[in-house]
């Protein structure tokens, strides 16, 4: 393949300021968090930062200003699906570096273009860490941005008194629904050492789905002579310490709830579908489509992974490869995908993981079938008499001219024709067929496999 890209967006799509600055401040892959902290400290530095992050609010195109694109499958990503945002991850580097290569292999694979907010130009309360941690996911997400793959999109708006009465409302509502399925759902406390420090960790089947996070307290003195060192406390001891820790636990949903309700604004206002991988944010979601507050919302979808290893081990590099090579075929997937997987209102989460792995078990079967058919298209003895007959036109051309016969002449200059236009249209024929099989969208997988293939 060439090395140009071939998406209708300029070769390195412009970023807004804040980031831009960023990147071209700390130069390299891996920047580190003394070196940031103390650009950060420096007075002139912090000044310039501060000022790029006011061009970007003042003048910036951001995703909400750009016109909707009816013929693609854009997506918002939630705060959990967000790689910027600290939401339901770890906070250790490693941890947020593997996620930034998750986000890239399923979100930027799955759909046409992804929005997320801007971690920096609307943000005061960002500590060193946090714009640290930023900063490496972007150094990993790079290539993706400068594509405009990954777009950004405000990540504050103001609103009318009545929008903002709306708001409110809906938050209340989501929150204290949140947190009606948290203790409706059989919970569970774990208590365990973190250093020299006793914390509590509260759980239940709404963070039943692999990769949530549970909800991690420090442990009180009442928590501790309630609860036993590294054993999971469920029933009525459980709820006895969810009521312990009540106004901990609800400001937990409520600061959910504030992140589904603006996700929902600015997914509309951008024009896309919001996606998320978090169940209890898929619950909020769920609550704003069946409620009235006065607003309109987008539609929402739970980004399911597909379970195959050769798209769950890309890096972020390779999902960039795998979307130009097979660039032909990632319309029909992406839309295999949003039919099948991206279903959040009329299906059950079991049902969803269950349709994921159907999904997959589909799309091994037709990759294995399609590999065949363009292997067949490939076979030496189909060349070869694509060849011979080439050949073979060009040898009685050339034996009828030297005879100089004109009889001769004429009858093998009709072979000669004939022979060639035999052979146009065998390779045309199997370009016409390998062109149709580049179009399934198993034959994204097969590309994924070979790219991931290389790298082992």
């Amino acid at each position: 393949m060439g090395g140009s890209l071939r998406y209708s967006v300029p070769m390195v799509a412009e970023l807004p300021p804040s980031i831009a600055f960023m990147l071209d401040e700390f130069r390299g892959n891996t920047p580190a968090l003394a070196d940031v902290s103390k650009r950060l400290s420096d007075k002139t530095f912090h000044r310039d930062f501060f000022d790029q992050c006011l061009a970007g609010i003042g003048a910036f195109e951001y995703a909400d200003r750009l016109g909707a694109r009816l013929d693609k499958f854009d997506l918002y990503a939630g705060e959990s699906l967000n790689p910027l945002s600290p939401v339901g991850k770890c906070g250790e580097l490693e941890c947020r570096i593997a996620y930034a290569h998750e986000f890239a292999r399923t979100a930027c694979l799955y759909a046409d273009r992804v929005v997320i907010p801007d971690p920096f130009s609307f943000t005061v309360e960002a500590s060193d860490e946090d714009i640290f941690l930023c900063l490496a996911v972007l150094k990993i997400l790079r290539p993706l941005l400068e594509a405009g793959i990954i777009i950004f999109g405000p990540a504050g708006y103001i609103s009318c008194p009545q929008c903002s009465k709306a708001t409110r409302a809906a938050e209340k509502q989501v929150a204290t629904q949140l947190w009606q399925e948290f203790t409706h759902a059989h919970p569970d406390v774990f208590r365990y050492k973190d250093g020299r420090r006793w914390r509590m960790s509260f759980g239940s089947a709404l963070f039943a789905r692999a990769g949530d996070v549970r909800i991690t307290v420090p442990a009180t003195r009442e928590a501790i002579a309630a609860s036993r060192p590294d054993a999971v406390l469920t029933g009525k001891g459980a709820m006895d310490l969810v009521r312990q820790y009540n106004e901990v636990l609800r400001k937990h949903f409520t600061e959910c709830a504030e992140g589904v309700v603006f996700d929902s604004h600015m997914g509309g206002r951008c024009n896309a579908t919001v996606a998320t991988n978090a169940q209890e944010e898929a619950i909020g979601y769920r609550l704003l489509d069946r409620r009235e507050v006065g607003v309109t919302f987008p539609n929402c979808s739970m980004l399911r992974t597909v379970p195959l290893p050769a798209l769950q081990h890309l890096t972020a590099p390779q999902a960039m490869q795998v979307r130009e090579e097979a660039e032909k075929a990632m319309p029909a997937f992406r839309a295999m995908l949003q039919r099948d997987l991206m279903s959040l209102k009329d299906v059950s989460d079991g049902a969803e993981e269950k349709r994921a792995l159907e999904v997959a078990a589909e799309l091994r079967v037709a990759a294995r079938d399609l590999q065949g058919q363009l292997a067949g298209l490939s076979l030496p003895s189909i060349r070869r008499s694509e060849k011979l007959f080439a050949t073979l036109a060009f040898a009685l051309e050339i034996v009828a001219l030297s005879t100089g016969n004109p009889t001769a002449m004429a009858a093998v200059t009709g072979t000669f024709a004939a022979l060639m236009l035999a052979a146009q249209k065998s390779e045309r024929e199997r370009q016409e067929k390998q062109e149709v099989l580049v179009h399934q969208p198993a034959y994204v997988l097969l590309t994924a496999e070979r790219i991931h293939a290389l790298r082992l």
